[in-house]
């Protein structure tokens, strides 16, 4: 028996039909009836389905086609298009919007990061041994590079002897070494919301997800717990600190709990670091409350610059051999000449001075968000580079993403960031970083206060 086609629940306002018809398909959506590669019904089966024209339909398709909610392939059909992809719901990016989207680097006045990058091209341009960083190296890095790693992870609290790190082109080929040391066929547990490159690296791995509820303090340990048992899951790939994309920071009571629910149930720890340097003495890492099962991750691309995509990968030593094969098949060795400078920026204090500018560059936004949306119910941490703004029922975020969109800007919907798209909460991630300046962002916050406080265009429930 054939599945029943999908038809539009209608609620027609004062507008045309066809944009009706384009909002039900993103309600839809939203509420996880329509999925991602499906195959919407023809123009005609619409038409005939909702009491409309042909050409009413074709034009409701393009619209949705518009906000980037569906694909057309001709002879084929319109189809939904795969939302947890971040390109999908920033189509058309280009120099005049805002962009309040993706998480990036906050730009610093004077652009200390980018300065330090020119003098240590100059530098490395009048090196003598220039000829021996053009060539391959060891596959997980050279000793100085890992060295240089544990000073880098030592600055948010990760013990870390040289031998058990892995150098690595950035923290998500870290999170694809770490994963794929650790596969087993039972999968991967995450938490219900999480960082995009983690799920797109489960799902290259083909490794399934097991999603764990969340609260304002991360991971809720009988959650956890019940996930244990009910998924045989081993592995566990969590963020205690500036979590992606709530921004909260896990208490240490809360982290010993996790780690002694890892330990009862035997799961490793894939821990993400990454974002963990702009937060000033925060609670002990998982990596220093279970070394012997924590996979710790972390980069210089977000506490630096963003070209510089090198990152390090804490693990038990017994691993450090199945972590360089990994490394080994996927990009054969890490590029020497970024290495070298991440190693240099780390021993002579330009990474922390870099790293601190951020820090700085990042509450200085977070006063500004504050400014513009303290009535509304925000999430966030006074260094974090975005916050998680929780959206009233009477709106839904897909139709405020693409209200921004129509007024040139770009923020992040929720199911972006869902182990599981269809349950999303209502809410968006709305990124302070990407903006060119502390201006931009006024201006581009602004425009997003406006819309939270004008009626929603659909009046779908």
């Amino acid at each position: 028996m054939s599945a029943r086609p999908w038809t539009p629940r209608l609620r027609r306002a004062s507008g045309p039909l066809y944009a009706a018809i384009a909002d039900a398909i993103a309600a839809d959506i939203t509420r996880g009836k329509l999925r991602a590669g499906e195959r919407l019904p023809t123009h005609r089966e619409l038409a005939e389905a909702v009491g409309a024209s042909v050409g009413t339909v074709t034009r409701a398709y393009a619209e949705a086609e518009r906000r980037g909610l569906v694909r057309g392939q001709v002879g084929s059909g319109t189809f939904v298009r795969d939302l947890t992809d971040p390109a999908s719901y920033s189509p058309m990016l280009d120099r005049s919007r805002i962009d309040l989207g993706p998480t990036a680097a906050p730009i610093v006045a004077g652009d200390l990061g980018h300065c330090a990058l020119a003098a240590a091209l100059a530098g490395l341009a009048a090196r003598a041994d220039l000829g021996a960083l053009a060539g391959y190296q060891a596959h997980g890095g050279s000793e100085a590079q890992r060295a240089a790693g544990a000073r880098w992870l030592a600055t948010t609290g990760v013990d870390a002897d040289p031998d058990e790190i892995t150098v690595c082109s950035g923290a998500q080929h870290a999170t694809v070494l770490a994963l794929a040391a650790l596969a087993s066929p039972a999968g991967v547990l995450v938490e219900e919301l999480t960082y995009p490159g983690a799920l797109a690296a489960a799902g290259w791995l083909r490794l399934p997800t097991h999603p764990v509820a969340l609260d304002e303090h991360g991971l809720v340990p009988d959650a956890l717990a019940r996930a244990c048992r009910d998924s045989g899951a081993k592995v566990l790939y969590c963020t205690p600190t500036h979590h992606n994309p709530t921004a909260a920071v896990m208490p240490k009571e809360r982290r010993l709990a996790i780690v002694d629910i890892c330990r009862e149930h035997g799961v490793s720890i894939v821990e993400n670091g990454a974002l963990a340097p702009l937060v000033a003495a925060p609670p002990p890492p998982l990596a220093a409350l279970a070394p012997e099962r924590t996979y710790h991750l972390s980069s210089l691309s977000k506490a630096t610059i963003p070209a510089l995509r090198v990152g390090f990968l804490r693990a038990p030593a017994a691993a450090r051999r199945a972590l360089e094969v990994a490394a080994a098949a996927t990009v054969w060795s890490g590029s020497p000449l970024l290495a070298e400078i991440a190693a240099q920026w780390i021993t002579d204090g330009t990474a922390a001075a870099i790293r601190d500018a951020r820090r700085a560059e990042a509450a200085a936004r977070q006063q500004v968000a504050a400014a513009r949306l303290g009535r509304w119910q925000v999430r966030s941490h006074p260094t974090a580079y975005f916050l998680w703004l929780e959206l009233p029922p009477q709106r839904r975020a897909l139709e405020l993403v693409e209200q921004a969109h129509a007024r040139d800007l770009l923020i992040g919907p929720s199911h972006v960031f869902a182990a599981r798209p269809g349950n999303a909460p209502n809410a968006v991630r709305v990124s302070l970083g990407a903006a060119r300046s502390r201006a931009e962002l006024d201006r581009g916050l602004t425009i997003l206060a406006e819309l939270l406080d004008t009626p929603a265009w659909s009046a779908l429930q």
